[in-house]
């Protein structure tokens, strides 16, 4: 039997309200899931691409695109192209884990998901690490964790 795996690590504001609100925000809206899908296979998407896709008003998309930069899901910024200045859209890094959760994981290159988990696990132990240190434990621990793990994952 082949052993299955979920590919996602999830990454949260740190205050509860906050996630809460995140989550409720996000998974309680089919527009920004519709507008969240597009970045599963897009780096990064003008503005005007994103109006000229959905059947919503430029208005509502806007407003979605804003509520997605206020949760920093989504980074904005304005790029100069053919003499015209365009608001482009990223997914915040820590945040590709909610993308991820909209595309189907066999869909995913290797070489891309090696770059995804990597990514993801700088992130991850970093945050460990903090929370640990706040919490009053020694970095020696998490690392003799870490090894004990990977020594006994064969």
């Amino acid at each position: 039997m082949k052993e299955e795996h979920t590919p996602y690590i999830i990454f949260l504001p740190p205050r509860h309200e906050d996630q809460i609100f995140l989550l409720t925000s996000v998974f309680g809206s089919k527009i920004k899931l519709e507008i969240l899908s597009e970045f599963c296979f897009k780096e990064e998407i003008y503005q005007k691409d994103i109006i000229e896709k959905f059947p919503y008003s430029n208005k509502t998309i806007i407003t979605h695109l804003k509520d997605l930069v206020k949760l920093e899901i989504l980074n904005e910024k304005m790029v100069k192209k053919d003499g015209k200045w365009l608001k482009i859209f990223k997914v915040n890094i820590q945040m590709k884990w909610l993308v991820l959760l909209l595309r189907n994981p066999e869909t995913i290159p290797k070489e891309e998901m090696k770059k995804i988990i990597t990514g993801f696990l700088n992130d991850y132990i970093k945050s460990v690490l903090k929370i640990s240190e706040h919490y009053g434990m020694d970095k020696k621990e998490i690392q003799s964790f870490l090894s004990d793990i990977y020594e006994n994952s064969n």
